[in-house]
């Protein structure tokens, strides 16, 4: 597989592929964007500012010709790539926070184009229906409401989009991955169960027999319960607002200093009690969609990628990039991952400070056992697995840039013609194991959580 020059660039961490124009100012710093309009009268520029780990910005200025020094301008072709780009990301951006808005306003979603309804496979008894969304890659049967499964449906089309970008599929004709999103623990055990991960306490897991992405939540009834303490606290504020007006009103505007302070104290109070809840669904919705990238990530690599008919991947870099992926931002169809997870850079330093890890072979040779959890007293074992396999590849994705081209094509042959997975891990590495499992130390010692070394 050859990835293209940008995407190679994106995957090193030392660009990310967007030719961009240069805007020079006298004695002050160069911007980076692109120039919408030349005139005699102004220079329109949307300044692109993108930050590993950020959200790309953009900033729509105008300048005087005075005011501007020269332009370093892109060709055609790249012009039109960046502005198809930046249209893009305001366009999914702009239907994202419609669609949030609506969610924390709690009025009736709008249904997407092509959601319908079948039987849930979780009720063998067909009375149970589900919401149904058909994406290209993915068909997604949910039995959240239809403001949650409409936001999972377009972040999963973002996703696979997006990493169909990155590493662009092999598989000819692959079948859709089914993904099954349940409302409650209880549906999702079931659902488990009854496809012999009964006990699992993984919060999502890919079946890769029948093609199938298993997830649980109960953001739907934590939306509920926040959307009635929404209407509680707003009938708060108005009473307290009530209250000081009266207070006002009673002292002909000029009451004491003490007794204002009290309507100002119950405002904060329960401001920051509005914060705390809102602050909650925020992480809650977070974690869900993390969940789904990363269980996304198994299903397209081994559905279009890396099958498992030719060798499909070692466990530990098919773990290891889903979690590199799972956070990552989806912006204008690209995936931006450069930016270390900081806590799970943290966890591993001080594991690897505190000589808690295993011998890298070991984890090497692992299979699914040790990245499955079935009984908390081998949560640790697991928790050590998946962080391991999150360092190997990142190191490879962005120190050894080892993960496309030549160098994975050739390692990927010797893994389908039955090489031993440690000789895999050394053939991307290019390095003796030894050798090998220093520099990676070393390198996530001297990584920071913004990227840099």
């Amino acid at each position: 597989m050859n990835l293209p020059w940008h995407l190679l660039l994106l995957l090193a961490g030392q660009a990310d592929g967007w030719k961009l124009d240069t805007l020079h100012r006298p004695g002050r710093e160069p911007l980076r964007g692109l120039v919408i309009r030349q005139g005699a009268d102004a220079i329109e520029f949307k300044q692109v500012v993108r930050k590993p780990g950020s959200p790309t910005l953009v900033f729509a200025l105008n300048f005087k010709p005075s005011e501007v020094s020269g332009l370093d301008l892109i060709d055609d072709a790249d012009r039109a790539e960046l502005t198809r780009k930046l249209e893009k990301l305001e366009n999914d951006r702009r239907l994202l926070f419609a669609h949030l808005r609506r969610v924390e306003k709690g009025a009736v979603a709008e249904d997407l184009p092509g959601l319908t309804s079948a039987p849930w496979p979780g009720d063998t008894t067909g009375a149970t229906m589900a919401r149904v969304y058909a994406g290209g890659r993915f068909r997604l049967l949910t039995t959240v409401g239809a403001e949650l499964a409409q936001l999972v449906a377009l972040q999963m089309e973002q996703v696979f989009a997006a990493y169909a970008q990155l590493l662009p599929p092999r598989v000819p004709d692959a079948k859709p991955v089914t993904i099954l999103l349940a409302r409650s623990p209880a549906e999702y055990a079931a659902l488990a169960k009854g496809r012999g991960a009964g006990g699992l306490l993984n919060p999502a897991f890919y079946d890769p027999a029948t093609n199938t992405v298993v997830c649980g939540s109960d953001l739907d009834d934590l939306e509920k319960r926040i959307d009635t303490l929404r209407e509680h606290h707003a009938s708060e504020f108005a009473r307290i607002q009530k209250g000081e007006k009266e207070l006002r009103a009673a002292y002909m505007n000029r009451p004491p200093a003490d007794l204002v302070a009290v309507f100002q104290e119950a405002r904060a109070k329960l401001k920051g009690v509005v914060d705390r809840n809102e602050a909650t669904v925020r992480t809650a919705r977070r974690l869900l969609l993390e969940r789904l990238n990363h269980e996304a990530c198994h299903a397209y690599l081994a559905n279009e990628v890396f099958p498992v008919s030719k060798g499909g991947l070692p466990r530990w870099l098919d773990e290891g990039l889903a979690q590199v992926f799972e956070g990552a931002l989806v912006e204008a169809g690209e995936l931006r991952a450069e930016r270390p997870d900081p806590q799970r850079l943290a966890r591993l330093r001080q594991a690897i400070q505190a000589g808690e890890l295993p011998p890298l072979a070991e984890l090497l040779r692992a299979d699914a056992k040790s990245f499955l959890v079935h009984h908390f007293e081998r949560k640790e074992d697991s928790d050590r697995a998946y962080l391991v396999a999150w360092g190997l590849a990142y190191w490879l994705l962005f120190d050894r840039q080892a993960l496309a081209g030549p160098v994975l094509d050739k390692a990927l042959e010797s893994r389908a013609q039955g090489a031993d997975p440690v000789a895999f891990f050394e053939a991307l590495a290019g390095k003796p194991l030894p050798e090998a499992e220093k520099q990676w130390r070393e390198g996530m010692k001297a990584l920071r959580s913004s990227g840099a070394r």
